[in-house]
């Protein structure tokens, strides 16, 4: 039932933000900016959307470090790619990341510690993405009062990092220990003892540099040349400022593999500095056509995953 109440409110808050996308935007102008888009600029964004993801890739082979598991590089990109290739069925990211962590539990043989790798890699970019939000939040600091969503998603910010600062002093308590020693269903308790193990600093300033590297390349130098593309000449701090509260937003799991949500996000928070709801939104819907067709590179992966999977299951039928 609550799976079904989630579904359903994830497909309700899809068709009204579509339907609100429709009665908002001139779509003759959305059809005439795609036909006058720079293809060499359109190549660049690719390019810079790879280089992220390795740079992802990077960053959690160095969270599989801190915990002893390894992977090389090329499993690890592959297994990204095809993680955002199986996001383009289901209804949220957490599907591309769940196939990762249990990617890497059957890897390295260590189910807990691997799929703690992927919580907190995807915690680590939430983390680092709002700080910067946060920080680079002043250059828009004269909309605040005047839209809701900007001031709402600064807000929610703070409250994010607040919570894991006492989460974080929670942890480091030895009390907080003993009582995760106490949780009685095993594998629950074996995940945040996992997960307990990343308050160590070495790891998060680690991590965190490497997210920000991601954030700049994947995130930043990304978009702004797809804008760019689109003939849209806008200074790169305000437009990083704004794609940094974008990324996040586009993030939440309240839409059905966030349709609606993205191109929403688009329109109002570039909206801020400028930019035409028509602009924004052929923007994203770019954003989105490219990074699928970036994520078709995985088929080859998948299609070995599923038959390596299907030999498995053989084998042990037969045994």
């Amino acid at each position: 039932m609550k799976k079904s109440l989630l579904t359903f409110g994830k497909i309700f808050v899809t068709v009204a933000l579509v339907l609100w996308l429709i009665e908002r935007v001139d779509w003759r102008i959305v059809r005439s900016e795609l036909s006058e888009v720079s293809l060499a600029l359109l190549f660049l964004y690719g390019v810079f959307q790879l280089t992220g993801n390795l740079i992802s890739v990077r960053k959690w082979q160095v969270i599989a470090e801190y915990k002893g598991l390894s992977f090389s590089l090329r499993e690890g990109f592959f297994t990204y790619m095809t993680g955002a290739f199986i996001n383009n069925f289901l209804p949220s990211t957490i599907g591309g990341d769940t196939y990762r962590g249990l990617w890497l539990a059957r890897h390295s043989g260590a189910r807990a510690a691997g799929i703690s790798t992927v919580v907190f890699d995807r915690f680590i970019g939430l983390w680092t993405t709002a700080v910067l939000g946060l920080i680079l939040s002043f250059t828009l600091w004269s909309d605040i009062r005047e839209s809701v969503a900007l001031s709402t998603t600064l807000l929610a910010l703070v409250g994010f990092l607040l919570a894991d600062l006492v989460i974080t002093y929670l942890y480091c308590r030895q009390w907080f220990r003993d009582c995760v020693g106490r949780i009685p269903f095993v594998k629950v308790r074996r995940l945040f003892e996992e997960i307990i193990f990343y308050t160590k600093k070495g790891i998060w300033l680690r991590t965190s540099m490497w997210s920000g590297l991601f954030i700049l390349v994947g995130i930043g130098l990304s978009n702004y040349t797809l804008f760019r593309a689109l003939g849209i000449d806008i200074s790169f701090l305000a437009f990083f400022s704004v794609i940094l509260l974008v990324a996040i937003v586009v993030n939440l799991p309240i839409s059905i593999n966030n349709i609606g949500v993205k191109e929403w996000a688009y329109v109002v928070f570039f909206g801020l500095v400028g930019v035409s709801a028509e602009t924004a939104v052929t923007a994203a819907l770019l954003s989105r056509f490219i990074q699928m067709i970036l994520s078709f590179v995985a088929i080859p992966q998948y299609f070995k995953m599923r038959r390596n999977s299907t030999h498995q299951t053989i084998e042990k039928a037969v045994e």
